[in-house]
């Protein structure tokens, strides 16, 4: 095997102060992800990467007002031999105006090996949207997450290690995911990674969903059978994986057939299955036209309004994320 050190250099972190912590807490039962686990998470990725890569590296990340990196380097930063600190230049907001303005920023840059992203699909939708193909290392904070890794940080930091050494052919470890592109007028409005809701619900209020009478359209990106969330609807009629090269849709009908979906943790609701069908590449969905909230990977963003033009768009072209698995199985 050829372990030439990659000419890659830079890696960016992103760890969200705010992932883990939003009302699904209270109305089910979630565990709350507190920014002591935050650190802590950090602190295993960190070390897990820095026993593993060959040289040194320089690791920009976003800062937050609670100063969770700053934390971690106060910490450990000392016994992590082959890691440079840099603060990313820019304002904060301790909204997720500092997760776009970071990713922003970084793909500004050139020569960007990778980006660790430490929180929720929500999260990952932002950093999605503005991260050209900069690599994605996913790992999750919080609860019904599908396209984050939920996995123990320190193998996610060996991986990491492994990726920037060279040590892995990055068409093998490398996948660019699908993904949803909202659209209102043909102006792209937002996106979302696993799914996107319409809801019968005239304001955004608290932004986390969890009722699932409200819901009036599901589309997806791909199924999972063993999580919680909005997307397990579609999982109930049809099995759709992050490969494939379609995703799919179900309009929830009280009068149809009623299945069990886990819409949070310990939190498990009845819902009946109306019409459903696959969305194929490319394909734009009309949404409905009357009054209601877009929700993408289940936080609600978007208000849609009676007689508006909404459509939702399959891109296969999405984020590039690497799989910490393959990393791992490669690598002998």
């Amino acid at each position: 095997m050829d372990r030439r050190s990659t000419e890659l250099k830079t890696i960016g972190l992103v760890v969200n102060p705010v992932a883990g912590k939003d009302i699904r807490r209270l109305v089910a039962h979630g565990s709350v992800f507190g920014n002591r686990e935050k650190i802590n998470y950090t602190i295993r990725i960190l070390l897990g990467f820095d026993q593993i890569t060959t040289g040194p590296i320089k690791l920009i990340y976003m800062p937050d007002p609670y100063e969770l990196v700053e934390t971690v380097i106060d910490e450990v930063g000392k016994s992590l031999k082959n890691i440079e600190f840099e603060k990313a230049p820019i304002p904060v907001f301790g909204d997720e105006a500092d997760t776009i303005h970071f990713t922003q920023f970084i793909a500004k840059k050139p020569k960007f090996a990778a980006l660790v992203v430490l929180g929720g699909d929500g999260t990952n939708r932002l950093v999605a949207r503005y991260s050209r193909k900069i690599p994605l290392f996913s790992i999750s904070a919080g609860t019904n997450n599908v396209f984050a890794d939920n996995i123990e940080p320190t193998i996610l930091g060996m991986a990491l290690g492994y990726f920037m050494n060279g040590w892995v052919e990055e068409k093998q470890v490398l996948e660019q995911k699908k993904i949803l592109r909202i659209f209102q007028n043909n102006t792209e409005k937002g996106v979302a990674l696993v799914d996107v809701v319409l809801l019968d619900k005239k304001e955004i209020g608290a932004r986390a969903v969890w009722d699932s009478s409200l819901v009036k359209l599901v589309v997806v990106t791909q199924t999972d059978s063993m999580k919680t969330g909005l997307s397990t609807i579609v999982d109930r009629v049809i099995k759709i994986s992050s490969q494939d090269s379609y995703g799919g849709y179900v309009f929830p009908d009280r009068s149809g057939r009623m299945v069990g979906v886990p819409i949070a943790p310990g939190l498990v609701q009845k819902i009946g299955v109306g019409e459903w069908g696959y969305l194929q590449e490319n394909q734009s969905f009309p949404i409905n036209h009357t009054d209601g909230i877009i929700a993408l990977d289940g936080e609600r963003e978007l208000p849609v309004r009676t007689g508006e033009n909404w459509t939702v768009l399959l891109d296969r072209n999405g984020p590039v994320k690497a799989s910490i698995k393959q990393i791992m199985e490669q690598v002998r």
